[in-house]
């Protein structure tokens, strides 16, 4: 990728955050970790060099899409005080997690009307490759994944969940080391966490629901898939990175109509009344302009080919779907 300048802000080629400081306590139910905007809690007393990644890893998320020249994030919530910080509680077990609220098939998880984070910790451990000696790695996916979604805050219900789901994954993968990204030439990351978290492998080809399926899916079709579809849920995870990754590409050199339709306004689309209300997502037209989807499959296609992947679109009944 070429970085250009989009708006006032140039676009990003990387970000190192800081190491974050934070303070150690304990509270009924186990303990507790403070850094400067985040609380982290555990039952379970976590090791020095493993809150030194976590806090790191929560204060750089927000910091990493801020970068961005385009309008990711909900302007801060003038009601939350600044004192009060957000909350991820981390769960030592999947059992742990499971009866802390965290939904069934799931490992990681922001609950939208607490804005809390919940995420298990056996699964914030990379396990090592099958030809290494070394020992697993702590690479945080799945927390960088779920921080997104509490640092977009209310942007879930405005956006398409192919899109918010898809910018989660598109941090998640080019994050490399705890707070620390690469948004420049990222194809490599975006492959390795691929077949990291998916195809646990290097096949020569994955199939992904098409551009017309995502886009047509609601948050709760989203949530039954994941309920209905466990051996391959994942798919629609990555087919919404992969169409992230290249309506990024595009922002980045000016072109497209991404950052038109993030832009949209979403006092326009309110349905309903006082409290009760719901937002409809932009026309997703905004988005493509006039670039056909069909076109758009075949530009992203013939791009990962030449990086030595083999990307299939399909529907979800089609027989070429895994």
């Amino acid at each position: 990728m070429t970085p250009a300048v989009v708006g006032a802000k140039p676009w990003p080629t990387h970000y190192d955050a800081p190491p974050a400081d934070w303070k150690a306590g304990e509270t009924a139910n186990g303990y507790a970790y403070r850094s400067n905007s985040y609380l982290i809690l555990s039952r379970e007393e976590l090791g020095h060099g493993r809150v030194d990644e976590i806090v790191t890893t929560a204060e750089s998320v927000r910091e990493a899409l801020e970068l961005f020249p385009l309008a990711l994030l909900p302007p801060r919530d003038a009601r939350r005080r600044p004192e009060e910080p957000h909350v991820v509680r981390i769960l030592a077990t999947t059992k742990a997690y499971a009866e802390s609220g965290g939904p069934a098939g799931s490992v990681g998880y922001f609950d939208g009307l607490s804005g809390e984070v919940l995420v298990c910790l056996e699964h914030l451990i990379e396990p090592k490759g099958p030809r290494s000696n070394l020992a697993p790695r702590q690479r945080y996916r799945l927390l960088v994944h779920e921080l997104v979604h509490q640092a977009m805050g209310r942007r879930l219900g405005e956006l398409p969940v192919w899109m918010t789901e898809g910018i989660a994954e598109y941090l998640a993968a080019v994050q490399f080391a705890p707070g620390r990204y690469r948004f420049e030439n990222c194809s490599r990351a975006i492959i390795d966490h691929l077949y990291k978290v998916w195809a646990h492998g290097r096949p020569r080809a994955v199939t992904v629901p098409d551009i017309a399926t995502l886009s047509a899916m609601s948050h709760h079709a989203w949530g039954i898939d994941n309920e209905m579809n466990k051996a391959n849920a994942y798919a629609k995870y990555a087919g919404s990175l992969l169409l992230v990754h290249y309506h990024m590409e595009l922002a980045a050199r000016g072109l497209g109509g991404l950052r038109e339709y993030l832009e949209a306004d979403p006092a326009r689309r309110r349905v309903g009344a006082g409290r009760r209300f719901r937002l409809i997502p932009a026309d997703q037209t905004l988005l493509w302009k006039d670039r056909d989807p069909a076109a758009a499959q075949r530009q992203i296609a013939a791009y990962w080919k030449s990086k030595g992947l083999e990307v299939r679109f399909a529907r979800p009944r089609d027989p070429g779907a895994d």
